[in-house]
């Protein structure tokens, strides 16, 4: 029924929209009735598929940045809503060519061109004598049949020179390069370089600790034990600036705009003192927040009881704006690198603040750059150690700058479970790895896509906390985890180089099968507890093994295997830590350990205990199970965990796509037509093409999750081409044929910033559990909070928990009173009586693995008696 409600909405026409300018009329498009439509484009969708819990009933939810203006997008959802859709399949043009999935391994974007990065007529010039005039560099840089303009310094040494023709042609970026070779020659230069456009490596929001589930994938937690308080440590983010923001502003340093282009800046002027972002860096005025999301990784007000942790509890944020409107400059770029590290760039007061480390979440393509590597080595020499994004296009990072450049640490992405993110750039040049998330996927249950949560602001351009994913997400969280090693470096009497930075992030990385990838995903994901143990001179040998967990759920839609990560955040007296692992509940029989229920893990390290779900014979459903973890070595016991299994069997069928491809008229309205829509099925696993007139596209798509006849509405999942954060434009030539135009569908739904405490609900740390503490020993983790002084929450009540009169709340149940599960969350709790007619969520003492009190034996339904 689903289905025939969703083809009945689609195969409804209409010539107009009420309301619609009369330029907007199909009559006045280009491709009105022009059957030779030449071009091809091809692509695959992903779509988000979670536990099939509802976002807004969680509570929590998260929201994208519209690359529309509000008045817009309402116009152009109303004419795409009205157009007819295209309902012939996926394949729509080529009969004889079926759209097959790409194979595993191959490169989405292989065949879609990259724009050239080359600024026209920009020419970077590295004099060999600093402090030379501008009339100096013009004299020295004269070239017949050329103007030449001085537009700025980057650093004493390196000048920005544009060319402009004085027959009035457009300088092109052929024509650049070859001023470059030309001017590479002249006496007293080093070298000449382009200029190179660089754009924000990121690609999707909410509030609270207990969802930033991307730090204990880094052993976060626990390097906090070690180090947390990075107060004398200043980290650069050199980026789209930075906006007020609750969480941050306590943190913020007195920062830089070093944007030259006033256009470009969009506030009004070239370089000034002021490096708040004004956005509008998406199209048609949208914005990203990029560097607030960046800098709240980094260092976000932690342990404040509100918003969203940092990575380091008290590091200074100095941000340097970079890039604008139209992305940025390498030479800007370049600027900035030499002014946040210290050093002088003519006609700007030097920072009295230089940063020890340098966040650049940003890049392009284009081989290692000469002022790029030269201005990192003058950094490197005053000690600035470096933090790049590897890029988010799955291509090999060595063609992506200045991640590609020498002397810096190159950050690849990695998912819930460790694994390289589909959108990751790998290779050689990535040296480490960091959770920056997969927004398609919900590896924990929990009802929300994977990213990494961290502060931005909303549509209302209020301060908010928002999902984002990719390396630029990834790049922070090891800034941060370097910014703790220089703290801890200095209280142990040492100096933390760029060089031993490097060097510790790598030999201490958690090297587990599930952080290495084919291409090359560098040492592995970052070990931040190893890495500051490392530093602060810690002794594996003077501390017992301590068994720790980076979840407390494991979600499984149908039979799969899943990585689980069990770390020793302790050492290695009376040696290795040995994990086993049992498995509890009325579906225990379904879950097995492919290679072995028994792990070894060493002192600061990590190991991967596989975890199998076999669903056959299972009825649909939704069932669970749970994960007894006990850890040991040869002194004795190490500690238990609990991790629950969520299984989810027989799911509805997915419903099919809406594929959009709209363009912008020369007055810069966005249109679209029937002959640019069309469904990407379910049922060929998303894959669609389409043929198309000639022009610049942007492409959209959604699900009409609700089957109520609108599109593109809050909650439903939604994408654009390249990513829901970036609204690039495709440039499709006649006779040309795209293929991988291909992004992912993650569900938009309303914010609420106000996380509140759910009694019983699943936890794996009192920072799961807002305002209460998490009771871990309980299956899958139980919150709770003290009563004696508070009200216990709505849906829970106040009980003594035990003989010396500790007083916490648990959850209430009104059914199967004393006999059964009754209304507890679910197979491993029943419901105990307390002699009022209603009762307690307790667990289960058949499947908990906990001992009754004394005096009472486990019955067979469950119950202590």
């Amino acid at each position: 029924m689903r289905r025939l409600l969703l083809l009945g909405l689609l195969l409804l026409t209409a010539t107009g929209c009420p309301g619609e300018d009369d330029d907007d009329d199909d009559n006045d498009r280009p491709d009105a009735g022009n059957p030779a439509a030449t071009a091809t484009i091809r692509g695959q969708l992903t779509p988000f598929r979670g536990n099939g819990e509802s976002a807004e009933e969680g509570g929590v939810s998260r929201e994208a940045h519209l690359p529309f203006s509000k008045a817009e997008w309402t116009k152009l959802r109303a004419k795409l809503q009205g157009l007819h859709v295209r309902k012939d399949g996926p394949v729509v043009t080529d009969p004889d060519l079926p759209i097959v999935p790409p194979p595993v391994g191959t490169p989405p974007l292989a065949r879609i061109p990259q724009t050239d990065p080359t600024i026209p007529g920009d020419v970077i010039l590295r004099f060999e004598a600093a402090g030379l005039t501008p009339e100096h560099v013009l004299e020295a840089a004269k070239l017949p049949g050329y103007r030449a303009v001085h537009k700025g310094y980057a650093s004493e040494y390196l000048h920005l020179v544009g060319f402009e023709a004085l027959d009035g042609h457009a300088v092109t970026a052929d024509e650049t390069r070859e001023l470059v070779a030309k001017l590479a020659t002249l006496p007293g230069v080093r070298y000449a370089d382009r200029n190179l456009r660089v754009y924000k490596l990121k690609v999707p929001n909410d509030k609270g600790y207990s969802l930033q589930w991307h730090y204990p994938t880094i052993n976060l937690p626990a390097a906090w034990d070690i180090e947390s308080d990075a107060t004398g440590v200043v980290v650069a983010v050199i980026d789209t600036g930075i906006v007020s923001h609750p969480d941050l502003d306590a943190r913020v340093l007195p920062g830089y705009d070093m944007i030259q282009d006033a256009t470009n800046a969009g506030d009004g002027n070239g370089r000034d003192s002021n490096p708040q972002d004004v956005g509008g860096d998406e199209p048609n005025g949208g914005s990203s927040w990029h560097g607030t999301h960046v800098a709240g990784t980094v260092g976000a007000l932690t342990n404040n009881t509100i918003g969203v942790a940092g990575v380091t509890w008290n590091a200074r944020i100095l941000p340097v704006r970079v890039l604008g409107k139209d992305g940025g400059s390498g030479f800007d770029i370049a600027a900035a690198v030499t002014w946040a590290t210290g050093g002088n760039v003519p006609g700007i007061d030097d920072t009295p603040t230089p940063a020890k480390v340098v966040n650049m979440s940003l890049g392009g393509p284009g081989a290692p750059q000469k002022t790029y590597q030269d201005v990192i080595n003058a950094a490197v020499g005053r000690g600035a150690i470096f933090v790049i994004a590897a890029g988010n296009e799955n291509v090999d990072a060595s063609n992506s700058t200045p991640c590609n450049q020498e002397n810096v640490i190159c950050v690849g992405s990695t998912n819930f479970s460790g694994r390289r993110s589909s959108f990751s750039n790998f290779g050689a040049k990535v040296d480490v790895m960091a959770s920056g998330g997969e927004m398609t996927e919900d590896l924990n249950g929990d009802g929300y896509p994977d990213g990494v949560l961290s502060t931005a602001r909303d549509e209302n351009n209020q301060p908010a906390y928002v999902f984002l994913q990719g390396t630029s997400m990834a790049t922070p969280h090891v800034a941060g985890v370097v910014a703790l090693m220089a703290a801890a470096s200095a209280k142990a009497g040492t100096t933390l180089t760029p060089a031993l930075a490097e060097s510790v992030l790598k030999s201490t990385a958690t090297a587990i099968p599930a952080s290495q990838c084919s291409g090359g995903c560098g040492a592995g994901l970052i070990n931040a507890q190893a890495a500051l143990a490392r530093v602060a001179n810690l002794s594996p040998g003077t501390l017992p093994p301590q068994l720790n967990v980076t979840t407390s759920s494991l979600f499984f839609r149908g039979s799969g295997v899943q990585p689980l990560t069990v770390s020793n955040v302790g050492g290695n007296k009376g040696g290795d830590l040995a994990v086993t692992a049992t498995v509890t509940g009325t579906q225990a029989g379904a879950v097995s350990f492919p290679s072995g229920a028994t792990v070894a893990v060493p002192a600061f390290g990590s190991a991967t205990l596989n975890v199998a779900v076999n669903t056959a014979g299972l009825p649909d459903g939704d069932y669970t199970a749970t994960l007894n973890l006990t850890g040991s070595n040869l002194a004795g016991s190490a500690g238990t965990a609990t991790v629950l299994v969520k299984i989810s069997v027989g799911t509805t069928p997915d419903l099919d796509a809406v594929v959009a491809f709209v363009w912008q008229d020369e007055k810069g309205k966005w249109q679209a037509s029937e002959d640019a829509i069309t469904l990407a099925r379910a049922s060929a696993g998303y894959a669609y093409s389409l043929k198309l007139v000639p022009r610049t596209y942007y492409s959209l798509a959604t699900i009409d999750d609700d089957q109520d006849g609108e599109l593109f509405e809050e909650g439903e999942r939604t994408g654009y081409w390249r990513n829901l954060d970036s609204f690039e434009p495709l440039e499709l030539e006649d006779d040309q044929t795209l293929t991988g135009v291909s992004y992912d569908l993650v569900p938009l739904a309303p914010v609420d910033d106000n996380p509140t405490l759910v009694v019983g609900g699943t936890c794996s740390s009192d920072a799961s559990c807002p305002g209460g503490y998490c009771v871990t020993g309980f299956p899958g983790g139980y919150c709770t909070q003290d009563c004696s002084t508070a009200a216990c929450p709505v849906g829970s009540k106040c009980y003594i928990v035990s003989s010396s009169g500790t007083k916490a709340c648990l959850q209430t149940c009104t059914t199967q009173v004393g006999t059964g599960q009754g209304d507890c969350r679910d197979s491993n709790y029943v419901c105990y009586s307390d002699g009022t007619g209603v009762g307690a969520c307790q667990p289960n003492c058949k499947s908990s693995g906990l001992s009754c009190a004394t005096g009472k034996t486990c019955a067979s339904d469950g119950f202590c008696r």
